[in-house]
């Protein structure tokens, strides 16, 4: 989660693949979730994870507190509608990814979305996951392609394969050059795992 504590770490925020600002004053000024929240949490999800912050506003290439009024309508409707399948497929929010920040007398929401699981994945908006389903790119939420879609639905399948143990089977069914090539190259790209 992002670490937002001052004016000063608003004033260097900029939006990219992990960060999303927005304004989220609703009609009448006092706070509301935006529509295009949603494309962001399933980009966010179905990607690394990210921090979305509602209540900042875009001037001159920075950002600036404009605050949430009402900020327990505005909690109150996301998780209204995480929890309603029709909006959303799938809910990886815990209470302590949402916290309020208050920053020069101005209340902030940080939503912290977490990377979906494999299980999970696509997290897709509205019913149908071929047109609800985004990925993020740099600083843009874009909706994923049928192919991606269905490589997603895929993995949710291989998954349970890949946590399947096999009876029957023992250190004498491995080809040991495999092994070991697998482990030579898998500490080549994580030495500090043991």
């Amino acid at each position: 989660m992002l670490k937002i504590t001052s004016l000063d770490d608003i004033a260097s925020l900029r939006e990219n693949f992990e960060v999303e600002c927005k304004l989220a004053a609703g009609k009448d000024g006092s706070g509301e979730l935006p529509r295009d929240f949603w494309e962001t949490y399933s980009a966010f999800a179905n990607s690394e994870g990210g921090d979305v912050l509602l209540g900042l506003e875009e001037r001159k290439g920075k950002f600036v507190v404009n605050g949430i009024k009402n900020q327990a309508k505005v909690q109150e409707d996301l998780w209204n509608l995480l929890n309603n399948p029709q909006k959303v497929s799938a809910n990886v929010l815990k209470p302590n990814h949402v916290r309020e920040l208050v920053i020069e007398d101005k209340t902030v929401i940080q939503i912290h979305i977490p990377k979906a699981s494999r299980k999970q994945r696509p997290v897709y908006i509205g019913g149908n996951p071929m047109s609800g389903t985004y990925k993020r790119r740099n600083s843009g939420d874009y909706c994923c392609d049928g192919e991606t879609v269905r490589r997603m639905l895929a993995e949710q399948v291989e998954d349970s394969r890949d946590s399947e143990i096999l009876q029957g089977y023992g250190l004498d069914d491995i080809d040991l050059d495999s092994f070991n090539a697998y482990r030579q190259l898998y500490v080549s790209l994580q030495p500090d795992r043991p």
